[in-house]
């Protein structure tokens, strides 16, 4: 009989929870180094629709209420849509979170954010659920997908069949390797999916990312400041982290390609386009532990 595949969000450390006071918008490390304030000359992510599938999302928060088009529960809590586990909201804001003046910014903070509580309240989830949200997704008419969660066992065919899809139409898919200093976990494993791995502050693997041949692109993911439940904000630590930096990359880069061309750009060109977009680290050329590279958002809007 073939173990079943749990789903759960990758397993992350609340380093630091500060008050909703935080101040002026703080520009974290991690945008830092991608060179995100100078993407946001170009574009901040106007009118691209970002569906997060994750533990819901605190949709009062605000530094995030303002891009937040629509909710849904598919795991019966009985918060509904609302995040109070804090990872859904952490990673909405990583994407999102909007230029206000207060709080902090996210990659793309004029993205549109369609939030599917997916896993449970405790972090757990299973593959019907994420089915779901990724059809609701697909209803949307959503340009990605962001998925900060996985199981290290192959799920059935189900997922990827939806997955194909969402691809075939026209829906990015970006996925978290994982936190088990293991292989690469599904869906992030699967081709149609951009599998994103983290790294520290100094340019390193961070210990817990997970790494082989499918591992694609590498961005921050240790001690990464975001929104968080209750109206709060926090700094959190793994791929989770990561994956919706490069959403938020890929949300920049249709944006500015559709400013350009008039259309939005084939799942292909973002892919190629994220990976062309890379600063090479470790080994020569791609490898199993960094990818093709930490995204550059310079490069990929040709600045």
């Amino acid at each position: 009989m073939k173990k079943e595949s749990v789903f759960y969000f990758d397993a992350h450390e609340v380093l630091e929870v500060h008050p909703a006071s935080l101040g002026d918008d703080l520009i974290d490390w991690g945008l830092q180094v991608i060179m995100a304030p100078l993407a946001w000359e170009k574009t901040k992510g106007e009118g691209i629709k970002v569906a997060v599938l994750d533990t819901g999302v605190d949709f009062n928060h605000r530094d995030l209420q303002q891009n937040i088009r629509d909710v849904i529960d598919f795991t019966g809590s009985r918060h509904g849509a609302l995040d109070v586990n804090g990872h859904g909201t952490h990673v909405a804001g990583i994407v999102a979170a909007v230029d206000n003046q207060i709080g902090m910014i996210g990659v793309a903070p004029e993205a549109e954010l369609y939030c599917a509580k997916v896993l449970s309240d405790t972090g757990g989830g299973n593959i019907e659920n994420i089915i779901k949200g990724i059809r609701w997704a697909i209803a949307h008419q959503v340009d990605i997908i962001n998925m900060s969660l996985g199981t290290s066992v192959e799920p059935s065919n189900d997922l990827h069949e939806a997955i194909k899809l969402a691809t075939n139409q026209g829906i990015i898919i970006i996925c978290a390797t994982g936190n088990n200093n293991g292989p690469v976990c599904w869906p992030a494993a699967y081709n149609e999916t951009i599998a994103v791995s983290a790294m520290n502050n100094r340019y390193e693997r961070a210990e817990f990312s997970n790494y082989g041949i499918k591992n694609e692109i590498i961005a921050p993911g240790v001690n990464i400041l975001s929104t968080y439940k209750n109206g709060t904000y926090a700094k959190l630590s793994g791929t989770s982290m990561a994956t919706p930096i490069i959403s938020g990359s890929a949300a920049l880069f249709v944006s500015y390609y559709k400013k350009l061309y008039g259309k939005r750009p084939t799942v292909q060109e973002v892919h190629q386009a994220l990976l062309d977009a890379t600063v090479d680290l470790g080994k020569e050329g791609k490898d199993e532990y960094f990818g093709a590279g930490l995204i550059n958002l310079a490069k990929l809007l040709n600045l």
